[in-house]
């Protein structure tokens, strides 16, 4: 009763709250957009058509990339060490938020040339850093609260939220950039994440916890009695989770995925910008419509389309598709200079990508221990993101050496190894995953949500 007291008096309690815990993951993965479309896609283009080079762009994508594909360190240390009197995920949110901001203000006032590889591959690593954090810290704290009929709707929020703070980041950078040069575009897009982590501050994961390290509020027992004190413990539930043959099939699909998007923010800058002629905002503009369109497609029909007709069969249908469209796109270069099949096939290939990644995201979770979810759903999306710096080096010594074609071919075979993955490897279904794949293991009846 003393718990249900405290919840119902100071409210914006997570647990307490469906359409909470919805917003959420909602505004926070938006926030996540900003980094990536800023790093991946209009300072890239600002670099091309200001003079920088395709190794030169490929290198600040590589280093913004790069602690994508470390973050399992960030899982392990966040399922280490919290400050549970404000729950177990939220402090790292905040204050992975605030570095975002700090890493695009320090960047406004440096104000690099296009030619400043190292300074503009240290801030896009610093940033994308921090994201990684707050992308670990949420994707833990939706294993933690969500319960299962949730998850679909949920991996549609998030990366269809993420989309469109790409888009809008793509596209307010890429018009900023274009009329105000660089300090003027990384301040402004500095507000809406410190508006996003204010809002991180005022709410609370479970009943009882603090707002902040001095406000009033202790630790919930629930997450006293899960949370791991040593790293032996975490070390050894972590990987008995994972080396289950069923969650070691997912690895290679989840590789594939981020390979083209690597490759594409290498090469499509100079695709855009000097073969097609287009200027830096029209490209951004582009990005920034394709993610607005296959982010509204994820926000209201992915989730639901994957709970409808299952995780694998929107896999096989959004990696076949894929497969399809990219050798056309590696044979048809006579198509490279038409605006109309360019904006196709963007507009296409980020519709069936997110297919993909909504469709793997709640067998992921349905995999995931409370007390090791950070880690373990960490290291899934690790697997994942390390096809994205695979991706930049792939166009670096297939573009970069003049046979630009290859950069489609290449990402058509990575897809279609996934594909055939998916045809012989039989995930669980709904409720039976982590009966199958943790049991007797530490943590694995978790605590339950509550719900509305």
């Amino acid at each position: 009763m003393a718990s249900i007291a405290i919840g119902a008096g100071n409210g914006l309690i997570l647990t307490r709250s469906k359409p909470l815990r919805l917003l959420t993951l909602l505004l926070f993965y938006f926030a996540q957009g900003f980094p990536i479309g800023l790093f991946f896609y209009a300072l890239p283009a600002w670099m091309s058509v200001n003079g920088a080079s395709t190794p030169q762009v490929a290198s600040v994508v590589a280093a913004a990339s790069l602690p994508w594909s470390l973050k399992l360190v960030n899982g392990f240390l966040i399922d280490r060490y919290t400050y549970l009197p404000m729950g177990r995920r939220r402090i790292w949110i905040i204050c992975a938020q605030g570095v975002i901001v700090t890493s695009f203000l320090i960047g406004a006032l440096l104000s690099p040339d296009a030619r400043a590889v190292f300074l503009l591959s240290a801030l896009g690593f610093a940033s994308n850093a921090a994201v990684t954090f707050q992308d670990v810290g949420i994707d833990s704290l939706a294993v933690d609260i969500m319960p299962e009929d949730e998850r679909a709707r949920a991996a549609g929020i998030m990366f269809g939220a993420q989309l469109l703070g790409i888009a809008a980041s793509t596209s307010l950078g890429g018009t900023l950039f274009q009329y105000f040069d660089l300090p003027v575009g990384l301040a402004v897009l500095a507000v809406i994440p410190l508006a996003i982590m204010l809002f991180g501050m005022a709410i609370r994961e479970r009943d009882g916890e603090r707002r902040l390290p001095w406000t009033e509020g202790e630790a919930h027992p629930g997450n006293l009695a899960i949370q791991v004190e040593a790293w032996w413990p975490l070390l050894k539930s972590s990987f008995k989770a994972l080396v289950v043959p069923i969650t070691l099939g997912i690895a290679p699909i989840l590789l594939a995925r981020s390979v083209p998007h690597g490759a594409f923010e290498a090469f499509h800058p100079e695709l855009f910008t000097q073969i097609a002629g287009w200027e830096i905002s029209g490209y951004t503009n582009l990005i920034s419509t394709s993610s607005l369109v296959s982010g509204l497609l994820g926000l209201v029909i992915g989730g639901w389309m994957v709970d409808a007709i299952g995780s694998r069969a929107s896999l096989l249908i959004g990696a076949g598709l894929g497969i399809v469209l990219l050798t056309f796109m590696g044979f048809a270069t006579d198509l490279w200079t038409q605006d109309w099949w360019l904006t196709t096939f963007i507009i296409l290939f980020d519709i069936l990508a997110l297919l993909y990644i909504v469709a793997t995201i709640p067998i992921c979770m349905r995999l995931c221990l409370p007390a090791v979810a950070a880690t373990q759903f960490t290291i899934y999306m690790a697997m994942g993101n390390f096809g994205r710096p695979l991706g930049a080096w792939m166009a670096s010594w297939t573009a970069g050496a003049g046979h630009p074609e290859w950069l489609y071919f290449c990402s058509a075979i990575a897809w279609a190894c996934a594909t055939l993955l998916v045809l012989f490897v039989r995930f669980p279904e709904k409720g039976t995953a982590v009966d199958e794949v943790v049991s007797g293991l530490p943590g694995a009846d978790g605590i339950p949500a509550r719900i509305d």
